[in-house]
């Protein structure tokens, strides 16, 4: 048992392993079919758990994956992305508990359990978020993801014609002041942040989208938020859909980095040299980081699942493989002890790399959707 948990090679546990199964020209793996064990299960657990709204306070399992997707909700998404917060709900929410199963579903020692049954060497479970190509494939959906809904929300600023017009931006805080800063400010964007506001105005937690609806945006005279297409009157006519969707990629890029010499009004248009110069080194250095970023959520993930099974199965190791059997009572009472502690600490990381993972995509999403970032 001691042998078949350790195995000869520690690394045994976290390589991917042929299982002769084919998907078209690519060989099934034991990490993508455990990737595929839990999509099916995140597509039978939460359609029975949430297939209609109770007036009761939810009760057992539905009560723990509400508390998790309303803290989600309200204490890492609200404080970062306010208005646009149920526009991306879905897609964070999925991406947690897609990388939350994975994560524990690596902690269950499918294979040697189908091993000790039937006799046969078996390699039917692992991590898959073990693997750099199931984090790899995460982080690259969150790197379109972020990035393709920033140039939509550049496209949707020409079309009702509100880009450009953030100077002075207020919006509603937890008790429903204005003014504060906006996703786009995030510099700041922790200080609404804290529980403590969350009492103050319930609105907030049941709907952010309107709550945090921005402000700045006013009709003269009034408290009312330009929200068509139709009502321009303070920033001047929206622009054709077909146009700005063109002009949206373009526009992106040319905010994508600071421009510390832009000309203010009343200064000399020769400012702009200085400024496109500086524009152009900072593009190029924004451009690494966002390369940078997805590459890193990747590597994080992908190392922090893989350390916990490499530790234990050194340490077991360390028990088979020496000499008498009173030095392995010696080493084996404490390694247990020391394995034991481990498995509930890969526990809790299984639980803090999804949250680190969402969180992260979560403030790139508010970067990348905060006009004139």
């Amino acid at each position: 048992m001691l042998r078949l948990i350790a195995a000869a090679d520690p690394l045994e546990h976290v390589l991917p392993h042929s299982l002769h199964w084919n998907i078209g020209p690519f060989p099934m793996t034991n990490q993508m079919l455990m990737a595929l064990v839990t999509a099916v299960l995140m597509l039978l657990v939460f359609p029975l758990l949430f297939r209609r709204a109770y007036s009761d306070a939810p009760k057992g399992s539905r009560n723990f994956f509400e508390s998790i997707l309303e803290f989600l909700r309200v204490e890492v998404f609200r404080p970062a992305l306010k208005e646009h917060t149920d526009r991306f709900v879905p897609f964070l929410w999925t991406l947690f508990f897609f990388i939350l199963f994975s994560n524990l579903l690596g902690q269950i020692p499918f294979d040697e359990i189908i091993t000790l049954i039937t006799g046969k060497p078996s390699h039917l479970g692992g991590t898959a978020t073990g693997t750099p190509i199931t984090t790899g494939a995460l982080a690259a959906c969150a790197f379109i993801f972020i990035h393709i809904n920033g140039i939509i929300q550049v496209a949707q600023s020409l079309i009702h014609g509100t880009y450009g017009h953030h100077a002075h931006h207020e919006e509603h805080t937890s008790n429903g002041r204005p003014p504060h800063e906006a996703a786009h400010d995030l510099e700041h964007v922790r200080g609404d942040a804290l529980p403590a506001d969350v009492p103050q105005e319930f609105k907030a937690l049941g709907d952010p989208t309107h709550h945090y609806h921005d402000d700045e945006h006013l009709r003269h005279g009034g408290r009312e938020p330009l929200r068509h297409a139709d009502d321009h009157g303070a920033h001047g006519k929206g622009m054709n859909p077909a146009a700005a969707a063109l002009l949206a990629i373009p526009l992106y890029f040319w905010n994508f980095a600071p421009h510390p010499f832009k000309p203010q009004p009343g200064q000399s248009k020769i400012m702009w040299a200085p400024d496109v110069l500086i524009w152009l080194l900072l593009l190029v250095l924004e451009l690494i980081g966002a390369i940078i970023k997805p590459f890193a959520l990747m590597i994080r993930l992908f190392a922090n699942m893989i350390a916990g099974h490499i530790v234990l199965a050194a340490l077991i190791l360390l028990i088979p493989v020496t000499a008498s059997v009173a030095a392995q009572i010696g080493i084996g009472a404490p390694v247990t002890i020391l394995s034991l502690l481990i498995r509930m600490l890969e526990v809790f990381v299984a639980f803090l790399q999804a949250y680190i993972f969402v969180f992260l995509v979560t403030l790139f999403i508010a970067s990348a959707v905060a006009p004139e970032h």
